[in-house]
């Protein structure tokens, strides 16, 4: 608590001066009797007993009326953090060959998905080396025959990475099966597009960069768009696409069925149209990366975040409430107008004065 008029608060130093002046004053009655009385033989009155009631709620209202002119009051301090953030598509690759075992995770091996999903989820909470994206909007597309926004650009990433990242499968189904990046990329490219406004209208705040993370672990062989032509949309609206091939090239493990319906890892032929994913980096200025295990996986996904950082401006705000005329929360309890208390002392001193402390003459 501070006092903008801090100074008057010397007036209460006459506060003892008041209180001797007001004790000269005896509230007495005068009544005349017949014979003489000894009034010490008397009994004590509890009216008797409490003379000093209304002073001191004279003296009360008094201290409470200098406190208030000195201004009391309480400031409330608040930081607020503005950004101009990043807007972020990841955009994964969850076809079947995604299921080859070429990844680890604490030392056993896991499907090439299960290690993007771990990866991408800690990218975007920050685990470990990584940081986080707290500031920014994520959005997620995955993809293999068809390309699929699976979730809207987004500040609440406990819900991308728990509840939409960790959820996506591998498809299972021949029909789906296919790797359309193009339509996939073209995608992404919608859903950043259209941003600006959104966020500007929403939060105040503008987009600093759009940035898409695409992964895959194969060739473009689905889908309507060519990746160098959904490159190129990218690339007309300022966004920046970040490439990464995962997996080994040439043979992985990768689980199948054998004539007796067991599940047994086979070496089955992967490839990577490194090619492609270069071009596509290249047109858009973004990075093209090889991730062949969790580890360097890991390392390009710290260098991205360390690329598309966020610049955050902190401000504080500080109010000021006149705790003479507003009532104020102080350790979870509610204090009254300072002001209104004193009145209401000064009513009580008034009240008691006429009624039943009053003066007979």
């Amino acid at each position: 608590m501070t006092f903008h008029n801090a100074w008057l608060l010397l007036l209460l130093l006459f506060i003892p001066l008041l209180w001797w002046r007001w004790s000269l004053k005896r509230f007495k009655t005068g009544i005349t009797y017949t014979c003489a009385v000894d009034i010490s033989l008397l009994p004590d009155s509890m009216r008797s007993k409490t003379l000093w009631l209304p002073s001191l709620f004279r003296t009360l209202a008094l201290i409470l009326l200098i406190v208030c002119i000195a201004r009391p009051q309480k400031r409330f301090e608040k930081t607020k953090q503005a950004a101009d953030g990043v807007a972020i598509e990841m955009v994964i690759d969850r076809s079947s060959s995604m299921n080859a075992h070429d990844f680890t995770i604490d030392g056993n091996a896991v499907d090439r998905l299960t290690a993007v999903r771990k990866v991408a989820g800690d990218f975007i909470s920050g685990i470990g080396a990584l940081d986080g994206r707290s500031s920014d909007l994520i959005g997620l597309v995955t993809f293999a025959g068809y390309a699929d926004s699976n979730c809207p650009m987004t500040f609440d990433h406990e819900f991308l990475v728990t509840d939409v990242l960790d959820s996506i499968r591998i498809v299972n189904e021949r029909a789906e099966d296919g790797t359309a990046i193009g339509d996939a990329l073209a995608l992404a490219v919608e859903r950043l597009a259209s941003l600006d406004e959104r966020v500007k209208s929403e939060s105040g705040n503008t987009i600093q960069s759009k940035v898409i993370i695409l992964l895959t672990d194969g060739e473009n062989n689905q889908g309507d768009i060519d990746p160098r032509t959904a490159a190129d949309m990218a690339a007309a609206m300022n966004i920046t696409v970040y490439t990464i091939g995962a997996g080994t090239n040439g043979v992985a493990p990768t689980p199948v069925q054998d004539l007796f319906g067991r599940t047994v890892m086979r070496n089955q032929r992967v490839q990577i149209d490194e090619e492609t994913l270069r071009e596509i980096a290249d047109i858009t200025n973004g990075a093209y990366f090889r991730a062949t295990d969790t580890e360097s996986l890991e390392e390009i996904y710290a260098k991205i975040d360390e690329m598309e950082r966020t610049e955050i401006i902190e401000r504080s705000y500080i109010n000021h409430v006149d705790m003479a005329v507003q009532s104020v929360a102080i350790a979870g309890f509610n204090i009254p107008p300072l002001l209104l208390v004193a009145f209401m002392l000064l009513f009580v001193d008034l009240f008691l004065r006429s009624t039943f402390y009053r003066i007979i003459d």
